[in-house]
């Protein structure tokens, strides 16, 4: 990692010059620049952890995003805020909880017993050709039943009934991919490895169509990218270039044939995969058509300007541009004050007790908070993207944003670092990491929610993986003499 951190420097160098030409003001390119060069701390590491991942991670939807989007938008990086001077300085405050939280977790040193002895598991081959495929086919299974069975939105909410428990079972789509590329990458002359990750990869896009989702194909080429890198595999530029080629292309194509496709109301489950080649053909293969008929309906569904941080374009980009949220909720921070600690506690009580003791609802807490600051309709489920700090500013003001980031970064980074241990030649400890990424964008309730439901099923997949694949070691034979005889 510690080779990037030279061109890193470089393109924020670069931002920085474009954004001042641009007219940026001073004091919100500065604030955004600090957070950037934040990431130049985990680049200087020579063995990752989980953690350091995680907060390379928020550099990104905190600081550098909005300096890549805003600039490739030609738009100053304060335009569209309603209240950049003090956006900035809350976001600068909250992410400077957040590293006082990494530095924190950094205590830890060591990792648990644990995470060592699922590390000697995933770095068995034997272990890898044995598992990979069938983790991988099961949870493909739980995701395609999750197609079919989970709740519908509609009018702005979700249709009754529908079931959204086989969601639990997802990470193991990416444990088996991590195997499988990880056999790609400790035997490359074998080709039948390179045949069956292929082949993962087919099915990954039919459930992509079919969940009209695009995380499920970033998670799968996000875990791929990470087994690779944390096996230190020397890049074969003849095989490489090309298959960066075709990711970028394919992602140019999907991600706006599944804007597209989500406005078919009547087109559901695995229909969506006819309706999502069908778009992609009629727009004759072409990324620019697809991305300009995605963008006239995404500005058919724009209600004011002050809901996108690069209007008037519809990029879809605003999770990377965490500053947007913050300016949402400190501009009516005076008219509808703080939201207190009750909301907080709101979706993990809701995943640890059953629905007989507490009235259950398919809003969350950025619906909540959407609803209590007016930027989107109150009773509309539309799950907007508000992120940790301007999650803890909703909660407490100021002091929220003083404490509550870096409190809950430092649980989180302490837990994932004892259980995931050094990333380097780590299979298990690159599926946690790719399997908590989605954290870096989650707000305080949501990511204690995670705690509550989806961290316990990584626990039992680890004691699944101990329980199943526990390298033994070969002891040695003695040879005892007979009658004292020499054998």
């Amino acid at each position: 990692m510690r080779s990037l951190g030279w061109p890193y420097s470089i393109i924020l160098l670069l931002l920085a010059v474009a954004q001042l030409l641009l007219g940026a003001s001073f004091w919100i390119l500065a604030v955004l620049l600090m957070i950037s060069a934040a990431a130049l701390v985990p680049l200087t590491r020579s063995s990752w952890r989980i953690s350091d991942g995680l907060y390379a991670i928020m550099t990104v939807y905190f600081g550098s995003g909005a300096l890549v989007v805003k600039t490739l938008a030609g738009q100053p990086v304060h335009t569209n805020l309603h209240v950049p001077d003090s956006s900035a300085g809350y976001l600068l405050l909250g992410f400077c909880s957040i590293s006082i939280g990494y530095g924190v977790s950094h205590a830890v040193r060591r990792p648990a017993r644990i995470a060592e002895q699922l590390r000697a598991v995933t770095s068995h081959s034997p272990n890898l050709v044995r598992f990979a495929v069938p983790i991988f086919l099961a949870g493909a299974l739980f995701l395609f039943l999750q197609t079919q069975f989970r709740p519908i939105a509609a009018d702005g909410g979700f249709e009754p009934g529908g079931f959204g428990g086989f969601g639990t079972f997802y990470p193991l789509l990416l444990l088996g991919a991590a195997m499988q590329a990880a056999l790609v990458v400790l035997q490359p002359r074998q080709y039948r490895h390179r045949a069956v990750l292929a082949g993962m990869a087919v099915v990954v896009l039919a459930l992509t169509f079919a969940d009209n989702t695009k995380r499920t194909l970033f998670d799968f080429l996000l875990i791929i990218g990470l087994v690779f890198i944390v096996h230190g595999a020397r890049p074969r530029w003849r095989w490489v270039l090309p298959m960066m080629g075709s990711a970028i292309l394919l992602l140019a194509l999907v991600m706006p044939a599944i804007q597209i496709v989500r406005t078919m109301a009547d087109v559901r489950s695995t229909g969506r995969i006819t309706a999502t080649w069908q778009v992609i053909r009629n727009a004759g293969f072409d990324p620019l058509r697809l991305a300009a008929e995605a963008e006239r309906i995404a500005l058919g569904h724009q209600l004011s300007w002050r809901e996108s941080y690069i209007f008037p374009l519809a990029w879809n980009t605003e999770r990377f541009t965490m500053i947007q949220p913050v300016d949402l909720v400190a501009r009516g921070l005076d008219e509808h004050g703080t939201m207190g600690a009750a909301d907080l506690w709101r979706d993990p009580l809701e995943t640890l007790l059953p629905g007989f003791l507490l009235d259950k609802s398919l809003a969350n807490a950025p619906d909540r908070i959407a609803w209590h600051y007016g930027f989107r309709a109150s009773g509309s489920i539309a799950r907007p993207v508000v992120g940790l700090i301007a999650s803890s500013l909703a909660a407490f003001g100021l002091l929220g944003v003083l404490l509550l980031p870096m409190l809950v970064t430092a649980l989180t980074f302490v837990v994932l670092d004892l259980l995931g241990g050094r990333l380097t030649g780590n299979v298990w400890g690159a599926f946690l990491l790719s399997a908590t990424t989605f954290l870096a964008e989650k707000e305080v309730s949501t990511t204690l929610s995670f705690f509550c439901r989806s961290f316990p099923f990584l626990l039992l997949i680890a004691a699944s993986l101990l329980l199943m694949g526990r390298v033994r070691r070969v002891r040695p034979m003695r040879v005892i003499p007979i009658n004292g005889m020499p054998l």
